[in-house]
């Protein structure tokens, strides 16, 4: 059942990403400021590091030593 609730979450992070990925895209080509392709990189940024790099697994005292 957890592998199936890690397929579900990856799947809407993928989703995620596709979906600030277009908007992001429709920004770049239109005149915005680019602050706000900035936000949606750092947000984009965020959801890889978090989600699929596992990034915070790395602060945590309970994993052992991998």
């Amino acid at each position: 059942m957890k592998k199936l609730d890690s397929l579900k979450r990856g799947i809407v992070v993928f989703l995620l990403l596709a979906v600030l990925t277009a908007i992001e895209y429709f920004l770049g080509v239109n005149d915005v400021p680019q602050f706000l392709l900035w936000l949606i990189a750092i947000a984009k940024l965020v959801l890889v590091l978090h989600y699929f790099m596992h990034f915070l697994r790395l602060f945590r005292k309970d994993e052992g030593d991998h």
